[in-house]
């Protein structure tokens, strides 16, 4: 039987390589190395899809570090925006289908309280946000039946044997075996997903229209009520005493990231609300899925 080829791009970034593991028995993988295919070149990028021919591509290749593409907007731009362009315009070319990863940080800067649906208009105050909103602007410009997935702050367990970011229960973990404080913000919304239900949803997103969709938990709680309430799912003692309360950031206008995902789940996908997925998270020791 002939395998579906499929190509990841950031393959061995933190999502990227827990979906080339998830997929790596049912389809024909490529992952290659930032030598073998560097988005920033237009024409490395359409030579190698000419040459490789992938019927499906997840582009996950991005520099996703706010605070660097904050202090190198030209790189940000040349990677986020012009290179989630050139992937689109390599798939049109081509003939394969794009799903491609944009950000909660689009939200970065609303005004409006409560979860946010694709609708809102948007006005993100960082680069980053501002980059992944031209990116899927651009993308869907050149490329309609693409589909770009706005994804929320992801996590996985701190002992997951693949590659770990800075996420909340990292964060968490640090700071009480360190004996340091978090300060973390009261006027803050974010939603944070379980990386896993990100990367068992992702097949159905094949089947979705083109088009920019919320994708990840829900969140009603504060960033400090959330930090809080998972420090003690996670059995850490005294989260009063190492969890502050950050009361004077974003206090002029809350920081509201919190996503309203009723449009995927018109497609039968769903995710955990951001604790209930913390909980179910714990209750399992680590297996690649």
């Amino acid at each position: 039987m002939i395998k579906t080829r499929m190509l990841i791009t950031g393959s061995s970034g933190f999502l990227g390589c827990r979906l080339a593991y998830y997929f790596r028995e049912k389809y024909d993988l490529l992952l290659p190395l930032h030598s073998e295919l560097n988005v920033s070149c237009e024409g490395a990028v359409r030579a190698y899809m000419e040459e490789h021919r992938p019927e499906e591509v997840i582009h996950c290749a991005a520099l996703s570090n706010t605070w660097y593409c904050e202090q190198h907007p030209d790189e940000s731009h040349r990677v986020n925006v012009q290179g989630t362009v050139r992937i689109a315009k390599a798939c049109k070319l081509t003939g394969a289908r794009l799903i491609f990863m944009s950000s909660d940080q689009v939200y970065n800067g609303t005004s409006m309280p409560g979860p946010l649906s694709e609708e809102v208009v948007l006005q993100p105050v960082n680069i980053y946000g501002r980059h992944k909103l031209e990116a899927e602007q651009r993308a869907q410009c050149n490329l309609p039946s693409s589909v770009g997935l706005r994804l929320t702050w992801m996590y996985d367990l701190p002992d997951c044997r693949m590659k770990q970011n800075s996420n909340i229960l990292v964060n968490l973990r640090k700071a009480f075996r360190e004996g340091t404080t978090l300060k973390v913000a009261t006027h803050e919304y974010r939603g944070v997903t379980y990386v896993w239900e990100v990367v068992r949803n992702m097949e159905k997103v094949f089947s979705l229209p083109g088009g920019i969709y919320n994708f990840g938990s829900g969140n009603t709680l504060s960033s400090h009520q959330l930090f809080t309430e998972v420090a003690g799912l996670m059995g850490l003692n005294d989260a009063s005493s190492q969890v502050l309360p950050d009361t004077d950031r974003f206090s002029d206008q809350e920081r509201n990231l919190a996503m309203d995902c009723s449009r995927i789940g018109e497609y039968g996908i769903r995710f955990n609300d951001s604790l209930e997925g913390v909980k179910e998270a714990m209750q399992r020791p680590f297996r690649s899925e």
